[in-house]
């Protein structure tokens, strides 16, 4: 089987990984003073077993490539290269042997697959965007808007096609897919009104370069390189006069930024997660679906506007609504009160005729009382005149 180092770099489809490949492997190759090519076929020749060879010899041959890389190893330490670049600067030659079915082992506990947590990424803040956007040309303002809507990964964000965007006369935010590459995840994506105000003035700049299908065109067929990318932002946050304080401002920030604004803002890292297409857990994506994300991207935005008067008006419109809202439980408390207070006018207004109907029967009786009271008097009154006067005439 023929084998060459560029057969291996050709099956590398993102250019990033593909650079940092070829890197570490020049890097070995240098070190190891032999070609590619010549290095391969020792590694073939250490995995095959020779006639009368015995299986000890075979073995020890078997892991020379492995002792050979923690050599390596050590080298870049020794040459001041921290523990997460060395490691990176030996998975090109690791990559290359497993591409041809030759994979090294590492030993555990080797400090080849060694990394640490570093913190020599700058803590990207919206202030900071703001800065650097004022100083920005359209072009420039254009990724950045997209990059702090999105949060997507480099590679993907540069991949974005003019036919991936959404239709741009619709109501912001405006939802759209795109399937990452790295992890080939679905990331739904949103738009805001911003964004999209600065694609409709860009597009149309771009119309000239029909050729190329790429939102961010370089001038060939391809898009803009990553390299080109991180030199913008490094101009900018110079030109904006950032103080990076020794940290590496990288596009990545902004993808940082992003899930930390998840957070903050109260939207939740899965949401976070689902929207700039990292993985997670099938259980926690099935409540949420695209009309909720949508919700919690608007809500993500009041701490992601990079416009500041746009977040002045939002936080107007804010105020507005809640004074509305306020005003709208003050009325429905009136009205509860009010109709409280009819009910209970109704009810004394019943009472009262009742009263008043009762008061009337009694009249009532009462005057036929004194009718019978009258009339049985004057009968008693004649009664008696008429008994008297039996009695004078007997005395007489």
């Amino acid at each position: 089987m023929d084998m060459s180092v560029q057969e291996f770099m050709n099956s590398i489809n993102n250019k990033s990984t593909k650079k940092g490949y070829r890197f570490g492997l020049n890097k070995f190759v240098k070190w190891y003073g032999k070609s590619a090519d010549e290095i391969l076929r020792l590694r073939k020749e250490d995995l095959t077993q020779r006639s009368g060879e015995n299986l000890i010899d075979y073995k020890n041959r078997a892991v020379r490539f492995q002792k050979e890389i923690e050599k390596y190893h050590s080298y870049l330490l020794e040459s001041g290269y921290s523990i997460n670049s060395a490691r990176n600067l030996t998975l090109g030659i690791r990559q290359l042997f497993r591409f041809y079915q030759m994979p090294i082992t590492t030993r555990i506990g080797s400090d080849v697959s060694r990394t640490v947590q570093t913190s020599r990424n700058f803590p990207l803040t919206i202030e900071h965007v703001r800065k650097m956007f004022k100083v920005a040309n359209l072009k420039e303002r254009v990724i950045m808007s997209l990059a702090v809507d999105l949060g997507l990964r480099i590679s993907d964000f540069l991949s974005i096609k003019k036919t991936d965007l959404p239709d741009l006369d619709g109501e912001a935010p405006l939802a759209f897919d795109l399937l990452t590459q790295k992890e080939k995840i679905t990331a739904k994506c949103f738009l805001s009104q911003e964004s999209v105000d600065l694609l409709k003035t860009y597009l149309p700049t771009i119309q000239k370069k029909k050729n190329n299908v790429f939102l961010f065109a370089s001038n060939g067929r391809a898009h803009v390189s990553d390299e080109s990318v991180g030199k913008m932002l490094k101009k900018l946050a110079a030109k904006a006069q950032i103080n990076l304080n020794g940290k590496s401002l990288t596009f990545h920030c902004f993808r940082k930024m992003f899930l930390s604004a998840s957070i903050d803002s109260g939207v939740g890292l899965t949401a976070g997660k689902l929207m700039c297409g990292k993985a997670v857990r099938q259980s926690d994506s099935t409540y949420l679906t695209v009309v909720k994300l949508k919700e919690k991207f608007i809500q993500l935005k009041k701490f992601l506007s990079i416009n500041e008067e746009v977040k002045i008006e939002t936080e107007k419109i804010e105020t507005f609504e809640k004074t509305i809202n306020y005003l709208q439980e003050q009325l429905t408390s009136q009205k509860i009160v009010s109709e409280a207070v009819a009910k209970k006018n109704l009810e004394l207004e019943s009472r009262m005729e009742e009263l008043t109907k009762g008061h009337l029967s009694l009249q009532e009786s009462v005057d036929k009382m004194m009718e019978t009271f009258d009339s049985s008097f004057k009968d008693l009154v004649k009664v008696s005149i008429k008994t008297i006067s039996d009695v004078e005439k007997k005395e007489k």
